[in-house]
């Protein structure tokens, strides 16, 4: 079969004009300068235990709030210290008074892809009224 050489130099550069699209590098933002918000951010303790993930990826603070009368959200803002594509593995846990673990079906292990110096959010409601605190957990893709 035959291909002609202006198509195949027609399809190479497509593709990498779609390579190089998707390798952005860095996220600039913009926000207001004397924000309205007012989070409640709370105290956390933090067990680092795969340090290559700790110079990847930070979280630099949790808050929280209760919605729908009784049910703990909880958010946690999470920036990439990289200057390329990162992707992590993350699952907040819920905790009774009692220590207990609180099932819940949002449990599962979430991707989250972050783009160089990117900062962003991710945040979770509780399922049950009886979950007073959480762990979150992150690891490596």
């Amino acid at each position: 079969m035959k291909i002609s050489r202006r198509f195949l130099c027609a399809a190479l550069a497509g593709g990498l004009l779609a390579a190089l699209a998707g390798c952005a590098t860095n996220v600039n933002t913009v926000e207001r300068a004397q924000p309205a918000a007012t989070p409640n951010y709370i105290s956390d303790k933090r067990v680092v235990t795969d340090n290559t993930l700790a110079r990847t990826v930070r979280v630099n603070a949790v808050n929280q709030t209760v919605v729908s009368g009784n049910l703990l959200k909880v958010q946690a803002t999470v920036e990439n210290l990289k200057n390329d594509l990162r992707s992590v593995r993350y699952k907040f846990e819920w905790i009774d008074q009692d220590g207990m673990a609180v099932g819940s079906p949002n449990e599962g292990w979430k991707v989250l892809n972050l783009q160089g110096r990117e900062t962003t959010t991710i945040s979770t409601v509780a399922v049950s009224p009886r979950a007073v605190d959480f762990v979150l957990k992150l690891s490596e893709l």
